[in-house]
Formats: structure tokens, C-alpha cells, sequence
């Protein structure tokens, strides 16, 4: 398969890159040089500029979307906006006018307006699953909600395979040993207004290959909540959100039965219909990635 990667310069994009490459045919398409050693080519380009992407030369078999600014507070919103939203644009059109049959777009939990947030509104019911409605509320959540409705129109529209992957906070090589040891010097963590949810980069680099290679017909989308088994905050998860917004909210009891830590988002869809399990676990990380590290 010959898979065009975007963003694959940065944090996500170099994981996703070294697994794909030792299978497929791998183009890394980024505004920056490709700092990894894996054997792949590598490709300058401004994805917001539809003239500079469209000199690519194909053909791709698919397109891993991964460019983007993944953080409203570093840069002006109109920024962070028309960078991400353009350049999504762009990805699509190309994939449609080139014949590429396949998108997979990085997007972000917080499209659901439960990851970044201003304002901490009260789910409908829990966990929250793809069918659970989205309520973005600042400008990064507003160009991965709206990344996700570009991708249902181009497949309705052109009949790409789009998959659309709602993953958390992600942990990866530059911020495991600000992380752990965050952990470490907050041994309770049960603070108002998050959810603690996170993913190892393993994980969503596991999780687009199998979406790479999910059988579906031309013109359907398909969106996926990833995240760990379980949150890293230190209360359950329901009294977490009884702290969050009170008493009341519908839930399956049954499903936080079984796992009483398990994230506000639900990860079935992903486990059902990608065959997809998260393998990093809060205990993992510190064994494996902070020697002697204990939460």
C-alpha cells in the first residue's frame, strides 16, 4: 500500500511513519524535514496551499491526515483556525480530484467539546460514544469538529472511505517525563473540569493502521473515540462526573461496573469494527518509559 502521511514529521506522525514503513510504501508530506531514520520519502510542503500539494505526485492507495496546529494556545485562533481547516480542505480535494479512495483523518475528543474546553457542560449520558452529540466550544475543537463534517461531505459527495479518529491527550517520547512525573508529584488527582483521559501514541499509530485496513465500501465515513482503557485521574469514573456535574446523568452502570476507571469516551465502536484494543496502560508507562516511577 502506498499511504501518503501528512504531519508525519511531528510527535504522532514520526510513530505512525516508523509502523506503516516497515509494511507499506510511505510519503511523509509535512512543512518541515522528516527527522526520522525509517526508509520513506520524504516531501516540504504548505498544506495550505492547494497549488504547493497539488505538485505531489501520485498515486496513493491513502492518506493519513495527521498536519495540524494541535494547540489553540500557542498560536492566534485565526491562525490555528485557517492552518487546520484549510488544510484538511485541501487534503480531501485532493484525495477526491486524484482518485485516492481513503482518508484517515487524526481528529481530536475534543471536537466533542469534552477535551479543551471553556465551559464544562454536562454530557447527555455516559460514556460518550460517537453517537453522542458534539458541542466544540474554542477554536482547535470547532477545526476538528468541522474537520470531521468535511470528511462525511467529501465521502457523500466523491465517495472516499474517510475514518475520522476522535483520540485524546496523547502521551509520546518528548512529554512522557513531564507527564509521569506529574503523576508523581500529584498522587490525587481529582480536580473539576477534565476528564483525564489519554492515550499512548502507540496506540493511535496502532489504531490508523488497522484503519488503513478496514474493509468499507466507497462513500462511507465511520468516526472512532480512542483512549486508554482507563482515565488517569484517581477517582472512578462516575463519581468523577457526579463531582463534575452532579448527580443524575444517564449512564451504563454495567459497563463502569466492569471497569470503574474506564474513560468518559466509549472505545467499543473502535474494539467492534476496527478489532482495535489499547495495549498502554497508566502502570506500563511508568514501568517502561520512567525507570523506577511509581503513580
Amino acid at each position: 500500500m502506498r499511504v501518503m502521511v501528512t504531519g508525519g514529521s511531528g510527535n504522532i506522525g514520526r510513530r505512525v511513519v516508523a509502523r506503516l514503513a516497515a509494511e507499506d510504501d510511505v510519503v511523509v508530506v509535512d512543512r518541515v524535514p522528516f527527522p526520522g531514520e525509517e526508509r520513506c520519502r520524504a516531501l516540504v510542503c504548505d498544506l495550505t496551499s492547494g497549488e504547493d500539494l497539488d505538485r505531489v505526485e501520485g498515486p496513493y492507495d491513502a492518506i493519513v491526515h495527521l498536519a495540524a496546529i494541535p494547540n489553540p494556545c500557542h498560536d492566534p485562533w485565526e491562525r490555528v483556525l485557517s492552518v487546520n481547516l484549510v488544510s484538511t480542505f485541501n487534503v480531501l480535494r485532493y484525495a477526491a480530484e486524484r482518485g485516492v479512495p481513503r482518508v484517515v483523518f487524526g481528529s481530536s475528543e475534543s471536537a466533542s467539546g469534552w477535551g479543551i474546553h471553556r465551559t464544562w457542560r454536562r454530557p447527555d449520558y455516559l460514556p460518550i460514544d460517537e453517537g453522542h452529540r458534539s458541542l466544540p466550544g474554542e477554536v482547535y475543537s470547532y477545526t476538528k469538529a468541522l474537520g470531521d463534517e468535511l470528511c462525511r461531505g467529501f465521502s457523500n459527495e466523491y465517495g472516499l472511505r474517510t475514518i475520522c479518529l476522535r483520540y485524546t491527550f496523547v502521551t509520546f517520547a518528548s512529554n512522557y517525563a513531564d507527564f509521569l512525573q506529574s503523576l508523581r508529584d500529584s498522587p490525587v488527582r481529582e480536580g473539576l473540569g477534565t476528564s483525564y483521559a489519554w492515550i499512548d501514541v502507540e496506540d493511535v499509530a496502532s489504531a490508523i493502521d488497522r484503519s488503513l485496513r478496514f474493509e468499507m465500501a466507497p462513500g462511507r465515513s465511520e468516526t472512532f473515540y480512542l483512549t486508554a482503557l482507563d482515565h488517569y485521574g484517581t477517582l472512578p469514573t462516575l463519581e468523577m462526573a457526579d463531582r463534575n456535574w452532579g448527580p443524575g446523568i444517564p449512564a451504563d452502570h454495567g459497563y463502569y461496573a466492569e471497569r470503574p476507571y474506564a474513560s468518559l469516551f466509549d472505545i467499543r465502536k473502535a474494539k467492534r469494527l476496527l478489532g482495535w484494543q489499547p495495549a498502554w496502560t497508566i502502570d506500563r508507562l511508568m514501568a517502561e518509559r520512567s525507570e523506577g516511577a511509581r503513580a
